[in-house]
C-alpha cells in the first residue's frame, strides 16, 4: 500500500533538490575558477582566446577595407556620371533648347544611366525666375549645400553615396540667362548612388572564405598550448617530488636541482636559483633559535644609570644570559682612556682553575699588547670569577673573537672579546651572532667608559683651572672657609699667600698669549713644587695665585714664602725669541685666624691682598706681611703702602723731576651740584702736593701709571673714605672717580662692594664714576664690572661727559644714573655754537633716558 505524499513533504523535497542544484552549481563554478588558476589550462585558454581574437580582428579589418573600397568606387562612378551629364547639357544649352527638350533630356538621362543611380537637376533662382520651376522633389542637404557654397558636395553614407555638382554661370551663359551674373549658381546636378547591395555582397564573400581559414590557427594554437602544458607539467612534477621530501631543515641539503633539464631554459635558471636560495635558507634557518635569542638579548643592551654605576656587574649578568643559549666561557674588556694605562678585565662564567685561566689571560694580554702597544708584563688582567662550575679545562681549545674601538673625544681605545669553545664561531649565523654581540658590547662598555671619563672631567674641572690644573677660585674659597673652621676647632694658625706675577702684561704683549699660557703653567709648576706637601695652591684669576699653608704660624709661613720667593728669583723662562725672562713675584702673606682677628675668609684674604699691593709698592719681587695687631693697623695711613714714586714728569714750571712719598698724597672732596645748582653730594679723589703746590692731575695719574700704582691708590681712597667715621652722618651721594684699569682688575669690584657693605653708607649712596676718556681697547670690557656694580645696588656715572664721543657710546651700551658735565661747559659764554649744540643734544638724551645731570 503506497501512502500519498503530503504537501509539506513535497515542499521539503523541493527545497532539498534546489539546495542540491545550488550546491552543484557552486561546485561547478569553483572547479571552473580552479581550472583557470592552473597554468596549463590558462595556457590553452589563452591560446584559443588569442586565436579567436586575431581571427575576429582580421575579419573586422578586412570588412572595413572592403566597405571603404566600395564607397570610393561609388564616389568615382558618381563623379564620372556627373561630368558626362554636365558636358552633354552644356553642349545642348549652347545651341539653345525649349522646355520640352529639357524634359526629354532629363528623362533620357535616367533611362541611359546606371539603373542604380538617380540623376536629378535642380534649377537655381535666376533660371526659375526666367523659365519657371520644374515639378520635382525639393533638393536634399547635399544639393542645398552646393547652392550655398558653389562647391561640389560629396556625402558618403553607410548605404548611399550622394554627389551634388553646382552649375556655375560664365559669360557665355549670360546670353540666355540675362537675369544672372557670372558665378551665379544656375542649378545643381545631383546623383544618388545606392551602395548597400554591393557592400552586403562583399561581406558575404569575405565571411565564406574566413570560415575555411579560421580552423587552421585555432588548431595550431591548441597544439602549441598542449605541447607547452606537457613540458611544464613534467617540470612541475619533478619540483613537487623534491619539495615533498623536505620535512626538516636538514632535508634542505637534499633539495638539489643542479644539472636538471626541464626543457625550458628559463625554468632551468629558476631551479638553479632555487639551489642558491636553499643554501641561504640553510644558513639562516639552521640556528633560528639563536636568532630569536639575539632579538631578546637586544633588550638588555640599554645604557641606564645602574649600568653606568656598575658596568662590571652588568657584564657578569649579561654573560649568564648569553650562556643560556650560546656556550661562552667568558668575556674580557680592555680600555685605555686618555693617558691612563690600559685596564683589562676578564669575566669568567665559572670558577676557573688557575692553570687554564692563566693561559687564557696570557693570550688576552698578548692580544692587548698587539693592539695597544707596550710590554706584555705591563698588562695584568683583573680576574672576575663566576659562581658556576669551571666550564673550561683545556685552554688550547678556545677561540677569542674580538672587536676594537677608537674614539677622539674622549681619547679612548678599547677592545672587547668573547672566550668561546673552539669551532663555535664557524657557520654564518653563529659568526654574525658573535659579531653582533661583540659590536653591542663594545658600544655599551665604550659608552659607559666615555660617560665615566666625561663625568670625571666635569667633576675635576668644576674645581680646577683648565690651564694650570690648579684649584680654581671657587674651590679656593671653599677650602679657605674650611681651613678657617678647622683652625678655630683645633686652635691653630695657618698662612694665606696672595701671589701676583709682576709685569705679566708685558710678557703677553711682547710674546703673545700662547707663550703667556706656557708662562702661567711654568709658574703653576713652580708654586706646586716650591711649597710644602699638603699646602694648597689655586689660581685666583689672570696672573694671580693664592696658597693656603695649613698648620703654619707666622714664622713658619714666612719661611715657606721666603723659600718660594728665592726659587722664583732663580727661575728664568726662555721666550720664543730667545730672550731669558726672569720670574718676579709679589707675595702678600697673612696669618690667621686667631691673632689677626679675621673671622672670615674674605677678611683674611683682604689682609693678604693688601700685603701683596704693599709688596708691589715696595718695588715688586718681594714678600710683604700683613699687619695683624690693632696697633699696627692704627698706625698705618691710607697711603702708607704707596712708597716713594719717582718720575720724569715735569713740575709746574716744566723743568724739574718730581719725587712723591706717601705724605704727599691725600684725599680730596669737592661738591657735586645738579644743573639747577643744588648740592647733591661730593666727589672723592686723590691728589698729590709737592712743595706746597698741587701736582696737576695729568702728571699725578701719569706717575701712578708708570709705577703701576693706580689700582692701589684707588683701593686706598675707597678704604680711607668708607672707614671715615664722618660717613655715619653723610646723607648725600658719594662719587668715587675710579680708573678704568681698576674696574677691569679681577678683584676690585668685589673689594668695592665688600667695602660698601661694611660701611655706614647705603649702596645707592655710592656712585662709581668712569672717565669719558676712551679706554685702551674695546669699551665692551666694562660691561661685566658695571653690571656687577649695579647688581649690588651701587650707582654709576660718566665723568667729564661731553668732552669726547665716548659719552654717546657709553649711553648706548650701558645704563647710567648720572652725567657729570663741567660747569664751564654749561655756563661759559665763550663755548662755541657747535659745542653748545652737542651739549644741548647730550642734555636732551639724558632727559629722555632718565639720567640725572
Amino acid at each position: 500500500m503506497v501512502k500519498a505524499a503530503t504537501p509539506s513533504t513535497e515542499g521539503r523535497q523541493m527545497r532539498c533538490r534546489k539546495r542540491q542544484a545550488g550546491g552543484t552549481d557552486r561546485a561547478l563554478l569553483e572547479r571552473v575558477v580552479a581550472g583557470f588558476r592552473s597554468l596549463r589550462v590558462l595556457m590553452v585558454t589563452a591560446a584559443l582566446a588569442v586565436s579567436v581574437a586575431i581571427t575576429a580582428a582580421v575579419y573586422l579589418a578586412t570588412e572595413a577595407v572592403f566597405t571603404q573600397a566600395v564607397q570610393r568606387s561609388a564616389v568615382q562612378n558618381a563623379r564620372v556620371l556627373a561630368d558626362g551629364t554636365f558636358n552633354a547639357m552644356y553642349q545642348i544649352m549652347r545651341q539653345g533648347w525649349t522646355r520640352e527638350q529639357l524634359n526629354e533630356f532629363l528623362d533620357s538621362l535616367n533611362q541611359r544611366s546606371d539603373p542604380s543611380a538617380v540623376i536629378s537637376v535642380y534649377r537655381g533662382e535666376p533660371v526659375s525666375a526666367l523659365f519657371g520651376s520644374l515639378a520635382q522633389p525639393a533638393p536634399g542637404p547635399s544639393a542645398r549645400a552646393a547652392f550655398e557654397t558653389r562647391r561640389t558636395q560629396v556625402d558618403v553614407g553607410p548605404r548611399t553615396v550622394r554627389y551634388a555638382r553646382p552649375l556655375v554661370a560664365n559669360a557665355e551663359c549670360l546670353r540666355c540667362h540675362v537675369n544672372a551674373e557670372v558665378d551665379d549658381v544656375l542649378g545643381v546636378l545631383s546623383i544618388r548612388q545606392p551602395i548597400g547591395p554591393m557592400i552586403d555582397q562583399a561581406h558575404d564573400q569575405l565571411f565564406s572564405r574566413l570560415l575555411v581559414i579560421v580552423p587552421v590557427p585555432l588548431l595550431a594554437a591548441l597544439l602549441i598550448a598542449g605541447f607547452l602544458s606537457w613540458r611544464l607539467g613534467r617540470s612541475l612534477k619533478r619540483l613537487n617530488r623534491s619539495v615533498e621530501q623536505v620535512n626538516r631543515v636538514e632535508d634542505l641539503a637534499h633539495l638539489r636541482f643542479a644539472g636538471a633539464s626541464t626543457g625550458f631554459s628559463e625554468f632551468d635558471e629558476v631551479l638553479a636559483r632555487v639551489d642558491v636560495l636553499t643554501d641561504k635558507v640553510r644558513d639562516v634557518a639552521i640556528d633560528r633559535d639563536l636568532l630569536e635569542f639575539e632579538i631578546g638579548l637586544m633588550d638588555r643592551f640599554v645604557i641606564t644609570s645602574e649600568v653606568v654605576r656598575d658596568w662590571r656587574r652588568y657584564l657578569r649578568e649579561l654573560l649568564g644570559e648569553i650562556n643560556r643559549r650560546f656556550p661562552v666561557h667568558g668575556v674580557f674588556t680592555a680600555f685605555s682612556i686618555a693617558d691612563r694605562p690600559v685596564g683589562v678585565d676578564v669575566f669568567w662564567q665559572g670558577r676557573m682553575g688557575e692553570a687554564a685561566a692563566s693561559r687564557v689571560e696570557s693570550e688576552i694580554a698578548r692580544r692587548v699588547v698587539e693592539r695597544f702597544g707596550g710590554a706584555a708584563d705591563s698588562v695584568t688582567p683583573r680576574r672576575h670569577n663566576g659562581r658556576d662550575a669551571a666550564s673550561l679545562t683545556d685552554a688550547g681549545r678556545i677561540d677569542l673573537p674580538v672587536k676594537t674601538l677608537a674614539m677622539d673625544l674622549p681619547p679612548m681605545t678599547g677592545m672587547v672579546g668573547l672566550i668561546v669553545p673552539a669551532g663555535e664561531v664557524q657557520g654564518t649565523v653563529k659568526r654574525l651572532l658573535i659579531e653582533s654581540i661583540l659590536s653591542t658590547l663594545i658600544n655599551v662598555v665604550g659608552s659607559v667608559r666615555a660617560i665615566e671619563k666625561h663625568t670625571e672631567d666635569l667633576e675635576y674641572f668644576a674645581t680646577r683651572d683648565p690651564l694650570t690644573r690648579l684649584y680654581n677660585q671657587r674651590m679656593f674659597w671653599s677650602l679657605l672657609e674650611y681651613e678657617i673652621g678647622r683652625a678655630h676647632r683645633h686652635d691653630y694658625r695657618f698662612g694665606l699667600m696672595v701671589i701676583d706675577l709682576d709685569d705679566f702684561k708685558r710678557v703677553n704683549d711682547r710674546h703673545g698669549h700662547g707663550f703667556g699660557d706656557d708662562y702661567l703653567r711654568r709658574v703653576a709648576d713652580l708654586l706646586q713644587n716650591g711649597l710644602r706637601e699638603g699646602d694648597i695652591v689655586a689660581r685666583y684669576g689672570g696672573d694671580e695665585f693664592v696658597a693656603i699653608l695649613p698648620d703654619a704660624d707666622g714664622p713658619t709661613a714666612e719661611q715657606v714664602a721666603d723659600r718660594l720667593l728665592a726659587r722664583a728669583r732663580e727661575t728664568v723662562i726662555a721666550a720664543p725669541n730667545g730672550d731669558s725672562l726672569p720670574l718676579s713675584l709679589s707675595i702678600g702673606l697673612a696669618v690667621g685666624p686667631v691673632e689677626s682677628g679675621a673671622a672670615t675668609g674674605q677678611a683674611l684674604f683682604s689682609l693678604g691682598d693688601q700685603a701683596m699691593y704693599q709688596a708691589k709698592a715696595g718695588g715688586k719681587n718681594r714678600l710683604a706681611i700683613a699687619a695683624t695687631d690693632k696697633a699696627s693697623l692704627a698706625d698705618t695711613g691710607p697711603f702708607s703702602q704707596v712708597g716713594r714714586l719717582a718720575t720724569s714728569a715735569p713740575e709746574a714750571d716744566g723743568t724739574l723731576p718730581v719725587t712723591l712719598s706717601a705724605e704727599d698724597i691725600s684725599v680730596v672732596y669737592q661738591p657735586v651740584r645738579r644743573v639747577a645748582g643744588a648740592v647733591m653730594g661730593a666727589e672723592v679723589f686723590a691728589r698729590a702736593r709737592v712743595g706746597g703746590r698741587v701736582l696737576p692731575a695729568s702728571a699725578f695719574v701719569q706717575m701712578l701709571g708708570r709705577g703701576q700704582m693706580v689700582d692701589l691708590v684707588d683701593r686706598r681712597v675707597v678704604a680711607a673714605v668708607l672707614t671715615d667715621p664722618a660717613m655715619a652722618t653723610f646723607a648725600g651721594r658719594l662719587f668715587f672717580n675710579i680708573a678704568s684699569t681698576s674696574l677691569l682688575e679681577s678683584r676690585f669690584v668685589d673689594f668695592l662692594v665688600d667695602s660698601v657693605a661694611r660701611s655706614p653708607l647705603r649702596p645707592d649712596q655710592v656712585v662709581v664714576e668712569i672717565s669719558e676718556s676712551p679706554l685702551t681697547g674695546d669699551i665692551a670690557a666694562l660691561s661685566r664690572p658695571l653690571g656687577d656694580l649695579r647688581a649690588a645696588g651701587l650707582r654709576t656715572a660718566i665723568d667729564h661727559a661731553g668732552s669726547g664721543r665716548e659719552t654717546f657710546s657709553y649711553l648706548r651700551r650701558f645704563e647710567f644714573d648720572y652725567l657729570k658735565i663741567s660747569a664751564e661747559s654749561l655756563c661759559d659764554s665763550k663755548v662755541s655754537r657747535r659745542d653748545r649744540a652737542f651739549i644741548d643734544g647730550l642734555l636732551a638724551i639724558a632727559e629722555t633716558l632718565g639720567v640725572t645731570v
